[in-house]
């Protein structure tokens, strides 16, 4: 047993917290890990609210740069009918015994040449629940300025054609489970949005083992200090 496969029990033993991934959606198969609060859809132009790969059931004028395979988007939301706001949300998943919760998103958002299009009327609001309760803002992609055909916004950062990773810290939260809401209102032409690698990390508590097993990893290391000694 090498000294670094002791040192690794040992803090296994100790109950020494490590991070890890609580969910992750990838968007690599259209409705696993998710659901939406109407079918998903795209008139294969300019109108859509879909899982896609960029360019087989959008338009082809809408382009996003450094994406990670496959990946969901929305554009002109209530361009074929469906009543806004829309809905994006996570299945539910586990977050028991997890600290330090951090969660971050990868957006894009397609650039209209020298133009941008959202109006400050339109937005994306990202929302956890914890354990089923009240849905709570994580933050808001919204028009930077007041008027018509601005760029969207998080926290004042800007969302690009290319896709980046914004975080937010949610240390303070605990609970038994969560899920992750996206509110989508985005009603005007060429107003879009893509989303991918939606995640949430945290410190996650591995159980200490029994404190015979603690002994037995501790003579397992002096044995094996002694072959290496001999050698």
């Amino acid at each position: 047993m090498s000294k670094v496969s002791v040192m690794a029990a040992l803090a296994a033993a100790a109950g020494v917290a490590q991070a890890g991934d609580l969910y992750l959606q990838t968007f690599d198969a259209q409705g696993v890990g998710y659901s939406t609060s109407v079918t998903e859809f795209s008139d294969g132009n300019g109108d859509f609210f879909t899982q896609t790969d960029g360019t087989s059931n959008i338009g082809s004028f809408v382009n996003y740069s450094s994406a990670d395979g496959s990946f969901f988007a929305g554009m002109d939301l209530d361009g074929e009918g469906a009543g806004l706001p829309l809905e994006l949300t996570t299945s539910t998943f586990s977050i028991d015994g997890a600290s330090n919760l951090q969660f971050a998103i990868d957006l894009a958002e397609d650039d209209d040449g020298s133009n941008q299009d959202w109006d400050d009327s339109d937005y994306v609001t990202v929302e956890y629940s914890i354990d089923g309760g009240l849905w709570t803002t994580i933050f808001d992609i919204e028009s930077g300025v007041t008027g018509f055909n601005n760029e969207p916004m998080v926290n004042g950062v800007a969302v690009t054609d290319a896709f980046s990773t914004f975080n937010a810290d949610l240390s303070g939260l605990s609970g038994s489970t969560m899920a992750i809401r996206l509110v989508w209102n985005l009603n005007a032409g060429d107003e879009d949005l893509a989303i991918d690698n939606i995640r949430l990390t945290g410190d996650i508590a591995v159980v200490p083992l029994p404190t015979a097993a603690l002994a037995g990893i501790g003579m397992l290391g002096l044995m094996a200090g002694a072959r290496m000694r001999r050698k």
